[in-house]
Formats: structure tokens, sequence, C-alpha cells
């Protein structure tokens, strides 16, 4: 027999039965997109952190390396490595000079002293006909000689010249142009302003490439000192030699890479050797003369630049890797009119218009050989590195390498765009900068990372 309900469960069970299903959550899809950028922002931020905080433990385990290795404070004190001529400017106007500390201006012939000056005095060097005179302002005076030298008056004190620190002493020598600025000091402490400049602010795991761009560096250095009997000077501060930057472009990593590798060079055959180097190759480096006018060297032959087992290269981390320049037809007709007859016979008045542009042959290491340019005036031909020099930006900077190819569009009879694509930045002969990092950081030390850019030399004392 069915058991009855109470009265007020009945009740309960009437009003339940008439209470309409819950209906489902209404869903925003603008309010869903927003909610997931701002989770998608949340991650983002949370990662940026991480990776920050990584960056700070590695910088800062650099730093704690670097403080437990690094060389003395005082080490420039035991160089002995022979006096490098560094010009700093050839033509300068009124070069003005001053000092950290207390110093001194010299009549460079007898060592007078002509000026004792305090830390901070800056001082101008005027030429006068075929001599010099100092002048600090009209009521100091001035004073004279065929030639002046600067220096510092006491340890630890860097001389100054157009805001920049500099280690040694300065000459001042005057031309028919103007005066010939020269930085005199050791080798060794030259290089600690040059490496860093040439290969930049390496981390501490790269300081196998640093080492080896130290030799490389030093090698050079010793050449071009052998060379220079012919000028007053032995190298210049720009890319035309190496770029130096005094005591304010020195840093921890390379100052250590210049100290361990202290007096080392490449020697091929017995002799110290030139030893050129580029920043990117792009894949491959090219043996000298595919770039130069030049019989070549044994040591500067194509080597190829590919990760073994892969189809990734040591030097592709570099930002030139891989690059594309673009020229409209006003901007190819006004590059050529300027930089084209420089390295081609080109007849006098104006070019006209750019007919064609192509390129004409590859080098074994797939550079292009010669560059053909087509106008009404002719075609004109320009092979190696002078192409880097023809086809610049319309600020004048030269092509990234020769290692490129173009695609000219032509409208009505002349060329309206020019596209080039290439590989790689630098002249593309010796050792590959961002290679010799990309090795370093897959364990290569710097012997290896040398022989395998300068084949069949070997790394040794320079004395």
């Amino acid at each position: 027999m069915a058991r009855r309900l109470p009265a007020a469960a009945a009740a309960i069970v009437v009003i339940l039965s008439c209470v309409p299903p819950a209906r489902p959550p209404v869903v925003d899809p603008a309010r869903t997109r927003l909610d997931s950028m701002l989770a998608a922002d949340r991650e983002a931020a949370r990662e940026a952190a991480r990776a920050e905080a990584a960056a700070a433990a590695e910088a800062a385990a650099d730093s704690a390396a670097l403080a437990a290795i690094s060389p003395p404070p005082d080490w420039a004190a035991d160089d002995h490595s022979p006096i490098i001529r560094i010009a700093l400017s050839t033509a300068a106007r009124d070069p003005a000079v001053s000092a950290t500390g207390s110093w001194r201006l010299h009549d460079a012939a007898t060592g007078a002293v002509l000026v004792r000056a305090l830390p901070g005095e800056e001082w101008r060097v005027q030429r006068a006909s075929q001599r010099l005179r100092a002048v600090r302002d009209s009521r100091t005076g001035s004073a004279a000689a065929a030639q002046i030298v600067a220096r510092p008056a006491e340890p630890m004190a860097f001389l100054v010249i157009n805001g920049r620190r500099y280690r040694g002493e300065i000459a001042f020598t005057p031309t028919d142009s103007g005066v010939l600025v020269m930085n005199r000091l050791p080798l060794e402490q030259y290089l600690r302003g040059v490496v860093p400049l040439e290969i930049g602010d390496r981390v501490l795991a790269e300081r196998e490439a640093v080492a080896a761009q130290a030799i490389a560096a030093r090698s050079y250095t010793y050449v071009r000192r052998m060379a220079s009997a012919s000028r007053p000077y032995d190298l210049g501060a720009t890319v035309l030699d190496q770029v130096y930057g005094g005591v304010d472009a020195e840093k921890p990593v390379s100052d250590l890479a210049v100290l361990q590798t202290r007096g080392l060079v490449l020697r091929f055959g017995g002799r110290i050797v030139n030893t050129p180097y580029h920043s990117t190759c792009g894949g491959t480096t090219a043996a000298a003369p595919e770039v130069w006018r030049s019989a070549g060297e044994p040591y500067l032959r194509r080597v190829s630049d590919r990760i073994p087992g892969t189809d990734r290269h040591y030097c592709d981390v570099s930002s030139r890797f891989r690059w594309t320049r673009t020229y409209s037809g006003t901007e190819l007709s006004q590059v050529l009119e300027r930089y084209l007859r420089s390295y081609a016979s080109v007849p006098s008045g104006r070019l006209g218009a750019i007919r064609d542009v192509e390129t004409d042959g590859r080098t074994a290491s797939g550079r292009t050989e010669a560059l053909i340019v087509a106008t009404e005036r002719g075609r004109f031909r320009v092979r190696g590195n002078d192409m880097r020099f023809v086809l610049r930006t319309s600020g004048g900077e030269i092509l990234n390498s020769t290692y490129f190819s173009v695609r000219p569009t032509i409208e009505r009879g002349s060329v309206s765009r020019l596209v080039i694509t290439g590989h790689g930045y630098g002249h593309g002969v010796g050792m590959c900068q961002w290679g010799a990092i990309g090795r370093a950081r897959a364990g290569q030390d710097f012997r290896t990372i040398l022989s395998t850019y300068y084949p069949g030399t070997t790394v040794a004392p320079a004395q």
C-alpha cells in the first residue's frame, strides 16, 4: 500500500515542480577574449621577469668569476711590450689636451718641461708655421717647440683628448694640414682599447672568442708596425686599421683575454702573419684573391662556417647573416653618379639613365665576382671589394658584403628599382667574428678557432 506524503511535503513538491529550470550562463565572447588576453599578458610578464632574473643571475655570476680572475689594477705598470704609435688624428685643428691627474707638456727634442698642469686643466696645441705652441688662455701665455709631448706626472693618471682618456703619452707634430696627434703606449695596453671595439663587449662564456680576437689583433699590429717605416705612426685609430678607443673602451672580459694571451701571435712558416678579420662571413669565408687584388696567402683560404650535422652556421646568430638593401631608381642613379667613376673607367660627364645592373660570375665561396652597370654611356665592370664602395647608401654606408645577388626592375628602358639580397658583413677574409663567438659558445677554445679560420698557422710568442 503506497504511503501518502504529508500535506506540507506535498505542498513543497508542488511548488518545486512550478520552478522553471535554471538557464545556462550567458557567454560573452568579447569578455572571453579579454580574459584570454589578460591571462596571456600575465604569463608574458612572468616569463619576462624570469628571463630578467636569469640574466641578472648570469651577470652576477660573470661579475663574481671576473672578480676572481681579473688582472690586477696595476698590471699596466709591468707591461714591457713594444711601444706602438697610434694616430688619433693626422690633421687636427688646435687639439685640446688635459688629464685626470697632474701632467706635463715637454719639448720632444730636449725633454724640457714646458708646462706643469693640474688635473683637468686644459691646454690647446696650435700650429705656428713649422712649430707648435701650447696655449691655455690669454692670461697664462704659451710655450713653443718643434714637437710637444704630453705625459702624466703621477701613476694611474690618464691623458684626455676630445673627452677620451688614453694610457701612455700623447705626441703632437706639425703637418701641412694641421697637427698630428699620436698616442704612444705599450702594445698590450693598446690592445685593451681595441679588442672590445672589434668584437664587442662579450660575456665570460664567450671569452675564447675574445682571446682569439686578441691574438688576431696583436698579430695584425706587429705586422703593421714592421711595415710603417715610411710614416710617422704605426696604425690609425679607425676601421682602416683597427678601431681604438683608449681607456673608455676597455672591458673586463677583453682585458682578461689580452692578459691571458699576452705576447701571443699567429705564425705561418715561422713568420708573424697578417690576420684580417670581419664581422660575419654569411656561411663561408673567402680566399683573399676573391675580394682583393692580391696573390693571397696559403692560410687565408675559404673555410665553411657550417655547424657539422646541421643546416645552421656558427655565425647565423648575427643580425647581418642575411640582409636586404633596396634602391629606388633615383637613389641608384645618385649613388652611381657619385661613386662609380672612382672604381671604373667612366668618361667625363653624367652617366645618364641606368639601363641595367647585373652580376657576372661567382667566386669559389659563392660571392659575386663582378658587378656590371649598364648606362647610356656604356657598360662598366667593378670587381671584388670595390663593389661595396660603389653600391653605397645615400648616406655613404658601403654595401654589407660581396656575397649578394641583384634583382633590378626595369621600366621604360631604365632601372626603376633595385633589390639586393645578401649574406654576411665585411670583406669575408680570415676570422669570422660572429663565427668565433658561435664556436666559443659551442665549447671551442681560441687555438681551435684560430686554426680553423687561419689554416696552417700556429699560436706562438711574438718575441
